[in-house]
């Protein structure tokens, strides 16, 4: 399946939700260890191998800036990076306490 926007490959999908592969591999975790970065740019180790890749972003997100509904996957490249990289920020405090960021137990 093709959608109408690219992948930029900011991270947010699996930043927000194990794919069901990292799912079935790793458990229920709070950071997939098959996720990266190189500077904002999201790595899978995954990617390609047992992840389908390149069909686009299909992420089911609504965004909500001044009261105006915006769809997650139509924003410019730019906003979904920022987005990505606020989400990781939020998540590695909130864990922060934890000896091992994958684990939620």
């Amino acid at each position: 399946m093709k959608y109408p926007n690219l992948c930029c490959r900011c991270g947010f999908c699996c930043l927000h939700e194990l794919c069901p592969v990292a799912k079935a591999l790793y458990g229920d975790l709070v950071f997939c260890p098959a996720l990266s970065f190189d500077g904002v740019v999201a790595i899978c180790s995954l990617a390609g191998k047992v992840v389908p890749v390149g069909d686009g972003c299909c992420i089911k997100a609504r965004a909500y800036k001044d009261g105006v509904e915006y769809d997650f996957a139509s924003l410019d490249p730019s906003l979904k990076v920022r987005a990505a990289q606020d989400l990781l920020k939020r998540k590695e405090k909130n864990y922060a306490l934890l000896g091992n960021k994958y684990s939620v137990s």
